[in-house]
């Protein structure tokens, strides 16, 4: 999976709750990956709108990823 043409399709606060979606993602066969994982819950300056933990998947698979995880 190539970085260039993966995009955003939710983000989180905190691990738990991307790692939740990860796996929906994975269950459906939605390729995906978290960015910023490794830095959430360290400190308040990683809100959601700022970037928290990005799920991230294949532009070309985004709408299908939106709607397995349905509305935030």
């Amino acid at each position: 999976m190539s970085n260039a043409s993966l995009v955003t399709v939710a983000r989180y606060d905190m691990r738990g709750g991307a790692q939740l979606a990860k796996t929906r993602l994975e269950d459906a066969g939605i390729p995906c990956m978290l960015a910023n994982a490794d830095q959430s819950g360290l400190a308040t300056m990683f809100e959601a709108t700022e970037g928290g933990v990005q799920l991230k998947v294949p532009a070309d698979k985004a709408e299908a990823a939106r709607a397995v995880l349905g509305p935030e």
